[in-house]
């Protein structure tokens, strides 16, 4: 079995045993429309690999429907996840260290809010920016199984896969509300974040629709993480590989502001991406030499006449 299709697998099982073992229930109706899709996409992929009249295009889209697939199974196993775990482990927060590292690397997250909010279309800007990051990621997977960059498409979703059960873990071990909360700003309408994460902790919030579901990670930034994960998968498409770096970087930048984050959130954001992308070849090419090494003892030996 391939290692992200046995990752959701251990996910959603985790997530059957949690949700027979706490009072958190799945609303009935979000959860049938993605078994729905689900069905859709194997059935697709299904056809595409026994239509064989365009050998060119057909494994493509096969590679595609199959990305997909793994795609929506695993961000709604591990949005379920995530929000019970919040839920069942509420622990302390650790907001004023996070608003402590910002000031002794001398970054003040308040006087960057207030300029956001003396400059309001360079605001309107950075929120389209940061709102960008879900379809350029699409987009992505996209261009690469459709122009035959497989293995990279792989490698993206794979490194994709392993960054958000890190961030998960960290998240819950190191729980945070964000700036917004710790310097009693009045809180946005875009942070839904904010009351969905205090309802799960005071135990109001029980029932997970995935399709209302919210990032609610705050260290590290998983937008950061992502944009960095972007750029570098997008680095075989010669045409769009710099205007995603770009537009990555403009994703990061306003990921303080427009995210609620903390400034070292967005430092552990790109140390995890970075560890994300190296950490998964050195398993693998591990694996791939445990293997060799297995089938070489395996091996008939045959003795010299």
């Amino acid at each position: 079995m391939p290692i992200e299709w046995a990752i959701i697998l251990v996910v959603a099982v985790s997530d059957a045993i949690l949700l027979a073992e706490t009072s958190f229930r799945l609303e009935a109706s979000a959860e049938l429309r993605i078994l729905a899709g689900s069905i859709v996409l194997a059935m697709v992929l299904v056809i595409c690999r026994r239509w064989r009249s365009f050998p060119r295009i057909t494994p493509r889209l096969a590679h595609l429907t199959r990305t997909v697939l793994a795609l929506v199974l695993f961000t709604n196993a591990a949005s379920v996840l995530s929000y019970i775990l919040t839920g069942i482990l509420p622990l302390p927060r650790w907001d004023g260290a996070l608003a402590t590292a910002d000031r002794a690397l001398g970054l003040n997250w308040l006087d960057m809010c207030q300029w956001f909010v003396r400059h309001p279309a360079i605001e309107a800007f950075a929120h389209t920016v940061y709102r960008s990051l879900g379809p350029e990621m699409l987009i992505l997977f996209f261009a690469l199984e459709l122009l035959g960059h497989h293995n990279q498409a792989r490698a993206f979703l794979l490194w994709f896969i392993v960054s958000v059960i890190a961030a998960l873990g960290i998240g819950i071990l190191i729980p945070a509300a964000g700036p917004v909360v710790y310097y009693h700003l009045p809180v946005p309408s875009t942070t839904v974040y904010i009351s969905q994460m205090a309802d799960l902790r005071d135990g109001t919030l029980r029932t997970i629709n995935p399709f209302d579901s919210e990032g609610l990670v705050v260290f590290p930034s998983f937008h950061t993480v992502l944009a960095v994960l972007c750029a570098y998968a997008a680095w075989p498409l010669r045409i769009l590989k710099y205007p995603l770096l770009a537009l990555n970087l403009l994703i990061i930048l306003s990921s303080p502001f427009e995210g609620g984050h903390y400034f070292i959130d967005i430092i552990a954001g790109i140390v995890l991406a970075a560890l994300t992308i190296s950490l998964p070849g050195y398993v693998l090419s591990g694996i791939w030499r445990l293997k060799k090494i297995i089938r070489q003892a395996d091996a008939p030996v045959f003795a010299s006449k």
